[in-house]
C-alpha cells in the first residue's frame, strides 16, 4: 500500500509541478502577444492555453524520453521519494519566482531537483547519466538536457536578431496599416509557439511519472499512458489560464513591442520549440521567449533593451539549477528521507 501511495504522491506532485509550470512559462508564451497589443489578455489566454493542450496531448514523447533517461536508479520503489523530493523542490521553486515576477526556468528547476534529490538519496551521483556533451541530437543523459538548455537561448537571440533585420530591411516602405496584418498573422504564430510548449513542458512532466510507473512495477521505463498524458495536459491547461499579469509585464517589459515585433519574436520562438520538442530536446520556453525579444530589441536598437529586467532574469536562470537542489536536497532530508528506508532500496 506504501508503494501505491508514493505513486500518487509523484502523480499529484506532478500535476502541481505542471500547474506551475503553466502560469510560469504559459505568461511568457502569451507576453508578446498581449504587449504588442495583438491581442486582449482573455483571447491571449483562451488561444494558448488551447493549443496548450493540443500540444501536450499530440506532440508526442521524445522530451519525455530524454527526461526519463537521465537517471539509472534501479527500477525499485527507492526512487519514489527521490522522485516526490525533486517535483517538491521544483514546486517551491516556482512559487518563489512567481512571487517575486521573475520568469525563471520551470525546466532549470526540475533539472536542479532531480539533482539534489538523487544526491539526497544516494549520497552521490552514481545514479545520474551524465553522457556526453555534443550538439543536442548527438548528445545523451544529462549533458542532452544541459546543452538543450544552454544553447537555445542562444538560438533565440541569434534568430531574433536576423529575422527582426531582414523584416525591417523587406517592410521598409511599409505604411502604418500593415500593423493590422502583423497583428492577424500573430494569429497564427502564437498558437505554434503554444503548441511547442505544451509538447516541450507537458513531457517533463510525463517523464517523471513514468518513471514512479516504471519504479513501481506498473509501467514501462519510457512508456507515456495516455492517462498521464491527458492529466497532465489538464493541469498545464489550469496554468496558463491562471496567468501572472506581473511576469507577462515584466517579458513585454524587456523592450517596446509593436506588431513586428511581437510577430518576430512569437514566429522565431515557435520554431525552436517545436524543434526542440521533435528531436527531444528538453528547453526552457521563458528562456527561449525573452533571449529572442532581446535579439530583436538589440536589433532595432540596442540603448531601448531594458538591460536591467535582463540581468535579474539571467541571474535567476543561473540561480535556479542550484537553488532548486538545494530545495529538493532539503525536502528530502526531512520529509521523505524515513519514506525512503521503508521502502525496498536500490542496491
Amino acid at each position: 500500500m506504501t508503494i501505491y501511495l508514493m505513486v500518487a504522491l509523484v502523480v499529484a506532485l506532478g500535476l502541481c509541478f505542471t500547474y506551475t509550470n503553466g502560469f510560469q512559462d504559459g505568461s511568457s508564451v502569451a507576453a508578446g502577444a498581449i504587449a504588442s497589443r495583438a491581442f486582449t489578455r482573455p483571447q491571449a489566454v483562451l488561444l494558448v492555453a488551447t493549443f496548450e493542450f493540443l500540444g501536450a496531448m499530440l506532440g508526442g514523447s521524445a522530451v519525455a524520453g530524454t527526461i526519463s533517461g537521465i537517471t539509472n536508479w534501479p527500477a525499485d520503489p527507492s526512487l519514489l521519494p527521490v522522485l516526490a523530493s525533486a517535483l517538491a523542490g521544483a514546486i517551491l521553486w516556482n512559487l518563489i519566482t512567481k512571487v517575486l515576477a521573475v520568469p525563471s526556468s520551470s525546466t532549470h528547476a526540475l533539472v536542479g531537483g532531480v539533482l539534489g534529490a538523487v544526491l539526497a538519496g544516494a549520497g552521490d551521483f552514481r545514479y545520474i547519466i551524465w553522457g556526453s556533451p555534443g550538439f543536442i541530437v548527438n548528445s545523451h543523459g544529462f549533458w542532452r538536457i544541459i546543452m538543450s538548455l544552454v544553447i537555445s537561448p542562444i538560438f533565440g537571440f541569434a534568430v531574433g536578431y536576423a529575422v527582426l533585420l531582414f523584416a525591417v530591411a523587406i517592410l521598409r516602405r511599409a505604411s502604418a496599416e500593415l500593423n493590422e496584418t502583423l497583428k492577424r498573422w500573430q494569429f497564427v504564430a502564437v498558437p505554434m509557439l503554444a503548441f511547442g510548449h505544451g509538447a516541450n513542458d507537458s513531457q517533463k512532466t510525463m517523464g517523471i511519472i513514468a518513471l514512479s510507473l516504471y519504479a513501481a512495477g506498473l509501467g514501462l521505463k519510457h512508456e507515456v499512458p495516455l492517462w498521464v498524458r491527458l492529466i497532465t495536459a489538464v493541469a498545464l491547461t489550469l496554468g496558463v489560464v491562471s496567468l501572472v499579469p506581473r511576469i507577462v509585464r515584466r517579458v513585454g517589459g524587456i523592450y517596446k513591442l509593436r506588431p513586428l515585433h511581437g510577430l518576430v519574436v512569437e514566429g522565431s520562438s515557435a520554431l525552436i520549440v517545436l524543434g526542440a520538442s521533435a528531436t527531444g530536446g528538453p528547453l526552457a520556453a521563458s528562456q527561449v521567449i525573452a533571449s529572442t525579444v532581446i535579439g530583436a530589441g538589440t536589433a532595432e536598437r540596442k540603448k531601448g533593451v531594458h538591460w536591467i529586467i535582463a540581468r535579474e532574469m539571467v541571474r535567476a536562470w543561473f540561480l535556479t539549477i542550484p537553488c532548486s537542489a538545494t530545495l529538493a536536497w532539503i525536502l528530502f532530508s526531512l520529509l521523505f528521507v524515513h519514506l525512503n528506508s521503508a521502502l525496498p532500496q536500490a542496491k
